[in-house]
């Protein structure tokens, strides 16, 4: 049995990623917010059909390697969702740039584990439900305050899905008290970031081997640290591919064993680099795997 997540959505019309969004572009309903004068704490909300965003911070000092603690906080309306970075069948990333911000060395968002979604017309990958998706900020100056800026594209999702384009800002001042609810709900969202996979890690991608034919398809192990607990596996490949998603061929205790169609990976000189996020009860964890292609 898949013991994944796969909660029913409600039927999508959606557009499709890269090249494949503009020839379904007339599905789209756009969103332009623009974005109003920073606050500290917390920037105002951006509302468009389908939800709202708004970027938090935890407040109080910088962590022990510097980084202050921020987030992009989602809120889709009952019934909608939002993607992850990569949408899946279909759908818009979530992304974010900083770099209209000020006195900011670096700016990472980072993803929580997400779900597999399906729908009589696609297979998308992202969450229900409030999200928070956590910023890791290091200032150039730690005694001067940052003016953290984003540039956020996104994706609420129903019947139709509605790409939300905007500008967001927020202050995050030095030794600023401590916003207590929202740190919480940051750290709550970096809980649930995959870790790297380190040697002997009980989660982890053990093989992958490429099946060649007339559809060539990779067939990929996965070691799990919890055989009972619902698991799930999202591939990404190099720019400009556009993959499914895995589907389970099969589950023999801890080792589940998925395949994946070489259908649209981006392949140089014989070779694509693949992302893997494997994702297994409470826990996930990120890998890098090269594969050579026939």
């Amino acid at each position: 049995m898949f013991k994944t997540k796969m909660p029913i959505s409600a039927p999508f019309r959606t557009g499709l990623t890269g090249p494949r969004l503009a020839g379904r572009l007339a599905t789209f309903v756009m969103a332009f917010v623009l974005a109003g004068p920073a606050l500290a704490g917390s920037s105002p909300w951006h509302e468009a059909m389908g939800g709202k965003i708004r970027l938090i911070t935890a407040g109080g000092p910088a962590n022990a390697d510097g980084a202050y603690l921020a987030g992009l906080e989602i809120r889709p309306d009952p019934h909608w969702k939002t993607y992850w970075r990569f949408p899946g069948d279909s759908g818009l990333g979530t992304e974010a740039a900083f770099a209209g911000s000020g006195n900011v060395a670096s700016a990472e968002m980072v993803f929580p584990a997400p779900e597999r979604h399906v729908d009589p017309y696609s297979t998308t990958i992202g969450y229900e439900g409030p999200t928070v998706l956590p910023v890791l900020v290091r200032p150039q100056s730690e005694d001067t305050p940052v003016a953290l800026a984003a540039d956020v594209t996104l994706g609420f999702c129903k019947e139709v899905c509605v790409p939300l384009m905007t500008r967001l800002e927020v202050e995050l001042r030095p030794n600023e008290p401590l916003d207590a609810p929202q740190a919480a709900s940051i750290k709550a969202a970096l809980a649930r970031v995959p870790h790297s996979v380190q040697s002997g890690d009980a989660l982890s991608v053990s093989r992958i081997s490429v099946e060649p034919g007339d559809t060539p398809r990779l067939k990929i192990t996965a070691q799990l640290s919890d055989p009972g607990a619902p698991f799930d596996l999202f591939v990404e490949g190099p720019a400009g591919s556009y993959l499914t998603l895995p589907v389970l061929e099969k589950q023999d205790g801890d080792q589940a064993v998925f395949s994946l169609s070489l259908d649209g990976l981006a392949v140089t000189d014989g070779k694509a680099a693949l992302r893997l996020t494997l994702v297994n009860g409470d826990e996930a964890a990120d890998q890098n795997w090269t594969i050579d292609v026939p």
